[in-house]
């Protein structure tokens, strides 16, 4: 069986930490594939659980642990090659003769072109929050039902990220209120990630047992 984990930075690798998914994946001896990515969208979450299905990397009985982010963030190819680089995260994706880049609120800081820049504020223009949660709630109706044609089994995370779009689940934004257990306002440290595993582990070891 596998556990997959799709995500943002919340649920990343970066600074050295080691994510509640792997750590979760090993309490329980599954296998684990990592979807989660710095400055990631609820849309590259879809893309990348959606292919691992098509292709067969996610089959019956597996488990999929959504945590949805920030509704605005989107991605798109860039022709620029040119990736951002950086020790402790990564921040795009390697496609083809160009790269997948990540659109936030920040993505300006992040272009690596004239017409990266020019796109990022672009993208803070034309975006309308009402218009982005319908869309959200589209997709997500849509991919919770391809998991229950696959009978994967999906169960929501809920940050801070996704409070004002948030599909009940596993609560875990309380954890960002201790300081001991934050990397900084927004991420957890690795103490963090282990009391976010112990109740990942304790809600999902009541969820197998029922079924």
């Amino acid at each position: 069986m596998k556990i997959a984990v799709g995500g943002c930075s919340f649920s990343d690798y970066r600074y050295d930490v080691l994510p509640y998914g792997e750590q979760v994946a090993e309490y329980f001896g599954f296998e684990y594939l990592h979807a989660a990515a710095c400055a990631g969208s609820n849309h590259r979450i879809w893309r990348v659980l959606t292919k691992a299905i098509i292709d067969k990397k996610l089959t019956s009985g597996d488990i999929i642990l959504l945590q949805y982010t920030i509704l605005d963030r989107k991605e798109i190819w860039s022709p620029t090659s040119k990736r951002y680089k950086s020790p402790y995260e990564t921040l795009d994706d390697e496609w083809e003769d160009g790269k997948l880049f990540r659109l936030t609120v920040h993505s300006d800081s992040l272009a690596k072109s004239a017409d990266e820049i020019k796109i990022s504020k672009l993208h803070n223009k034309f975006t309308n929050y009402n218009y982005n949660k319908e869309v959200f709630l589209t997709q997500h109706v849509m991919f919770d039902a391809l998991c229950k044609q696959n009978k994967i089994h999906l169960f929501n995370i809920n940050t801070q990220y996704d409070k004002d779009h948030r599909i009940q689940g596993i609560e875990l934004d309380h954890i960002l209120e201790h300081d001991h257990l934050r990397l900084d306002s927004a991420h957890m440290n690795n103490d963090g990630h282990r009391v976010a595993t112990a109740k990942i582990v304790d809600f999902l070891d009541q969820a197998i047992d029922a079924s």
